[in-house]
């Protein structure tokens, strides 16, 4: 069962886990008792594990990085990143050293923008963990002073792979199925001496098992930050019939803006071959390429900008470059939808709408 998309021919799978898997016992922190608040958005049970690797080669990617984005209610002082792993069933016993490099990002909408610090701990765990079985680990951020975080949203990365740091990690990210608060993404290297990929949001409906405490000594206690699900489209509306136009109903939501807008889109090709848009390169939180057949060759940009400020709605903006028929829709959180179509053999227009969407609680 695929677990989200990786660029290239890497691929992930969601493995389904039956035996029985404890995790490390943790305190549920009180702020009328404790400054430090653990957030996180899974329910401390964990149904499956990212598992990546070639399906040709059986090997992992030499990098890879996972992300998740928290929301802070008030500063504070980070003390430390809690992760848990899987050990795979077919791991041998003296794959008993756990290796990570943890990483916290600024905010910059569905991905992680600028690095506040980087490598805020790389940690090797020797510890006897039964194949099959989950622990969960606390890594200490250890920073001069600590390290201040502002109120808003946060991103925490947990990076492993097949580079020297964490040669000896073949533990996996554990997965949370049943909750889906949170954006979360990530990126990859595929070979040792290639650059990191662009990060990729995804959406598949999940949270990884990434943990942030932070210490709000002085600070006052604001209600908790609102959950950041990403949104679950409803139904779409029926495509335009008639000569030309494909009947095709996209089902992935490769592309998910600030504000909760989802992007969904497929195409058909003059042989009646029928496939998915793919989220390409991010440009914003609002904005993104589309592909079809391969990423370096881009087909749609798309944008969601706040118009809020100057007209109270939100602005659509797509500019496709491909003649192939194509249903594309932009939902928000609502479930109200917007579209755009193009028939088969003709050059597809471009759009702006300045009032796709009003803004009411959407600012």
């Amino acid at each position: 069962m695929p677990a989200g998309s990786l660029p290239g021919k890497f691929v992930a799978f969601a493995w389904f886990l039956a035996v029985a898997t404890p995790i490390a016992a943790q305190a549920d922190l009180d702020l009328r008792q404790s400054p430090i608040r653990v957030y996180q958005y899974d329910d401390g049970d964990f149904e499956r594990y990212i598992y990546l690797r070639d399906p040709e080669t059986g090997r992992l990617p030499y990098q890879t990085e996972f992300a998740q984005r928290f929301r802070l209610p008030q500063g504070g002082t980070v003390k430390y990143v809690e992760v848990c792993v899987q050990k795979p069933r077919d791991a041998l016993p003296e794959d008993d050293l756990l290796v990570f490099i943890v990483r916290i990002y600024s905010d910059a909408g569905n991905v992680p923008g600028e690095t506040v610090l980087n490598d805020v701990s790389q940690f090797s765990w020797f510890t006897h963990v039964p194949a099959g079985y989950r622990v969960c680990h606390e890594v200490p951020v250890d920073a001069p002073g600590g390290f201040k975080v502002n109120a808003g949203p946060v991103w925490v990365g947990v990076a492993w792979g097949d580079d020297p740091a964490v040669e000896q990690n073949l533990q996996e990210l554990a997965v949370d199925e049943d909750n889906s608060g949170g954006r979360r993404a990530f990126r990859v290297i595929h070979e040792e001496g290639e650059a990191w990929q662009a990060w990729q949001a995804d959406t598949d409906s999940r949270v990884y098992a990434i943990r942030l405490a932070v210490d709000h000594s002085g600070a006052s206690h604001d209600p908790d930050p609102e959950p950041d699900p990403d949104p679950t489209p409803g139904p779409l509306p029926d495509p335009p019939q008639g000569f030309g136009y494909t009947d095709c109903v996209p089902e992935d939501t490769p592309l998910v803006f600030d504000g909760g807008y989802s992007v969904r889109m497929c195409y058909e090709t003059p042989a009646g071959e029928v496939g998915e848009g793919k989220g390409g390169l991010w440009a914003s939180g609002e904005s993104g390429l589309l592909w079809f057949f391969s990423r370096d060759n881009a087909e749609v940009l798309i944008k969601v900008l706040n118009g809020c400020f100057y007209n109270n709605h939100r602005w659509v903006y797509v500019a496709p470059v491909t003649d192939l028929a194509f249903n594309l829709y932009v939902t928000d959180s609502e479930g109200r939808t917007w579209s755009h179509h193009n028939r088969q053999g003709e050059t597809a227009s471009t759009r702006s709408d300045n009032e796709a969407f009003p803004c009411g609680d959407q600012n």
